[in-house]
């Protein structure tokens, strides 16, 4: 119990307990306290007390239902009394699945509980009191209207996705019915340098600097018919690192699955100073960015960018969006997660900063689709561990186009997205190459002797071609690394024969290698360069391809 309910309990004993009672139960052992007369045919203190106890815990409950107070008048800010354990995460906790609702159709119970506990974020904000709720309590929340969802209901929702996806399924048209009853929104914005309202905070009911924009938040998804909704100030308990691992594996979904996604845009005035927004420089922001299905932007005080209800319709924003960006417009929206695309996705997020070095790589999981171990405290070899979960699932040799610092555990990846540098859109697009024909290798594997993969080498030191670096939009020719070998990546493949060719007066990207006579197993050694390095050649060069371990 906390000071604040033992003073409560204590001040209570002392008003209505007679002074011999309240000397008993200060004594440790109550065996030895001598019971008078009156003890043996009435309570004993020990029961009084107990009973004393109970009453109390039930007055507060009905005064401060969850658990929380603010006294304005007194000055004080966020006194919280601890009552017996009501937290709706608590497994003790009954939840919906039993009697109470036997009335429901079992099929849907049973896929409204498994959505709660396994899509829902692990806490949510309850719009209408603002405050915080876990995924026991949305059950209770929302049990009677997911228990009065009818066949009738069902069947309709069916026909509606069967005219849109001929494949859709009974399943299929209880899960989106349960979707739009439990609907949440999402909040996008720039963290204040300080004063966000926490998880704490909010529990305690406290009310910090940033807490205002939180209720304008709220105000907003309330607009869209949405009882609850999540923020990442204050609906992530970072006291629990199993919750916090959870949340940044799931965000992308979470923001991807919500029914709106709220952005908020301090800086702007309207659409045509949008792109000067510090919210476009932000790490975490991308993904809040691609991820959602609909989302409604508002700009300095409040005020909408447009009129629309679904802002990714409105191509006029959209258009500003992508130029702010970079960002193509199908991508914006209609963004697909996984590891295709590498090296455009690396230049979305090239430009954006964290505060935690980590968050460089968290940011982008849900973007590529993959899964990592969350360990605050690593440093920058959390883009090294980002990299290899990408390498597992990529094939494009796109990856490879970054130049400048590589990771201290690899000299195959960059030290950052930062690194990653425009290519030529023309000779990098392989979409059209028919399946017979390919662009580099597509079997790049991690193993304990580094990065292995199959490059056509060329020694500079021949004049077989000619060497250019990347200098912003310009190709710039050089004659710095005649010592070194280049390294193609983006070499022809016409059959499985091993070899690989190079097309006349065709840029191809490369890898600067030399040998490495320290290193027996990995002959070569990659070459820093602080620009992206091409070459080209007068005639066809055919030529075995070579295997590298970097």
């Amino acid at each position: 119990m906390g000071n604040f309910f033992e003073d409560l309990v204590h001040e209570v004993m002392e008003a209505t307990m007679e002074p011999d009672d309240q000397r008993a139960l200060k004594v440790r052992d109550f065996a030895e306290v001598t019971i008078a007369p009156s003890y043996a045919r009435n309570e004993s203190p020990k029961a009084k007390f107990a009973k004393l106890k109970g009453e109390v815990i039930n007055d507060v409950r009905d005064i401060f239902p969850h658990g929380q107070i603010t006294p304005p008048t007194l000055g004080i800010r966020g006194i919280k009394v601890r009552l017996p354990p009501k937290n709706p995460n608590d497994p003790d906790v009954p939840d919906i699945s039993g009697p109470s609702i036997a009335a429901g159709i079992p099929e849907v119970i049973n896929i409204f509980n498994a959505y709660a506990q396994n899509e829902l974020p692990t806490y949510l904000i309850h719009v209408p009191d603002k405050r915080l709720v876990g995924r026991n309590e949305v059950k209770r929340l929302f049990r009677k209207e997911v228990a009065s969802i009818t066949e009738e209901a069902i069947h309709s929702r069916l026909v509606e996705l069967n005219e849109s996806c001929p494949t859709a399924e009974r399943e299929d048209a209880i899960r989106d019915i349960i979707k739009n009853t439990v609907k949440y929104a999402v909040f996008s914005h720039r963290w204040l340098d300080k004063g966000e309202p926490t998880f704490y905070d909010i529990l305690k009911s406290f009310r910090p600097y940033g807490y205002e924009k939180l209720v304008k938040f709220c105000e907003k998804a309330s607009e869209y018919g949405c009882r609850l909704a999540w923020s990442d100030t204050c609906c992530i308990n970072k006291d629990s690192s199993t919750e916090l691992e959870e949340a940044i594996r799931s965000m992308f979904k979470w923001y991807r699955d919500a029914y709106i996604c709220i952005a908020y845009l301090a800086d702007t005035t309207s659409i045509d100073d949008l792109h000067e927004d510090v919210w476009f420089t932000r790490g975490w922001t991308l993904q809040e960015l691609l991820a959602p299905r609909r989302m409604k932007f508002y700009g300095r005080d409040w005020i909408p960018l447009t009129s629309d209800v679904n802002d990714k319709e409105n191509m006029e924003l959209m258009a500003a969006l992508s130029r702010a960006t970079r960002i193509p417009l199908d991508d914006l929206r209609h963004f697909q997660p996984g590891t295709n695309n590498v090296h455009q996705k690396m230049m979305w997020a090239s430009t954006r900063t964290t505060t935690r070095i980590e968050d460089v790589a968290y940011s982008l999981i849900g973007i590529f689709d993959v899964t990592m171990m969350i360990a605050y405290g690593e440093g920058k070899r959390s883009f090294h561990r980002l990299m290899e979960a990408i390498i597992h699932k990529c094939d494009e040799w796109q990856i490879f186009a970054w130049a400048g610092a590589s990771s201290s555990d690899s000299a195959a990846f960059p030290d950052s997205p930062r690194c990653y540098l425009p290519l030529d859109p023309v000779d990098s697009n392989d979409a059209r190459l028919p399946s017979t024909v390919w662009r580099g290798d597509r079997n790049i594997v991690m193993t304990k002797r580094g990065l292995q993969m199959q490059v056509l080498l060329v020694d500079l030191s021949l004049q077989e071609a000619t060497v250019y670096e990347k200098v912003g939009t310009t190709d710039v020719r050089t004659d710095a690394y005649s010592n070194y070998s280049a390294g193609i990546m983006d070499y022809w493949c016409y059959d499985a024969s091993g070899e690989g060719i190079l097309q006349p007066e065709q840029e191809h990207l490369c890898v600067l290698l030399r040998p490495d006579a320290r290193n027996p197993y990995a002959s070569w050694r990659k070459v820093t360069t602080t620009n992206l390095v091409t070459i080209r050649t007068k005639d066809k060069l055919r030529r075995t391809l070579t295997t590298v371990f970097l």
